[in-house]
């Protein structure tokens, strides 16, 4: 991404220790083809971080990622979609993702597969400075309580 002048993640900014946790507890989901990892996508169900605390119940979508070698294959939609059935399934209405705010092609990509802008974030308090562009996508009607 950073050779394409694509600003979402650099190396070192995800430690392999935080990855491990999140594989044993069951959150990251892999995609392979002929015993090679092809993309991954992790689905949690809070993210005080980047969304505050919320009490609606929501699914969460990060580190949408697929091998360059099966780019443009529509791989990164079937995941991405994979992803809302399972937010869907555990019985929560809308799914929630985002990404940096300048990168164009990422956002567009989103919007695409149906999800609204609904704000960005910054982090003062983070060594990392940019701009986070927020997005959530309606999955089915929330029911009455």
């Amino acid at each position: 991404m950073l050779q394409r002048g694509i600003r979402q993640w650099s190396p070192g900014d995800l430690s392999t220790k935080w990855i491990e946790v999140c594989i044993g507890v069951g959150v990251v989901f892999l995609v392979s083809h002929d015993d090679r990892l092809v993309g991954s996508v992790t689905v949690v169900w809070d993210d005080p971080l980047i969304w505050g605390e919320q009490s609606e119940s929501v699914g969460y979508i990060h580190m949408l990622m697929v091998d360059r070698a099966f780019a443009g294959h529509g791989i990164g939609r079937v995941i991405l979609q994979s992803a809302e059935d399972s937010i869907a399934a555990a019985g929560h209405p809308r799914a929630r993702l985002d990404c940096v705010a300048d990168n164009q092609l990422l956002r567009g990509y989103y919007e695409r597969a149906g999800y609204r802008f609904v704000g960005t974030k910054t982090f003062p308090d983070l060594e990392w400075d940019g701009e986070t562009a927020l997005y959530e996508k309606q999955l089915f009607a929330q029911r009455a309580p």
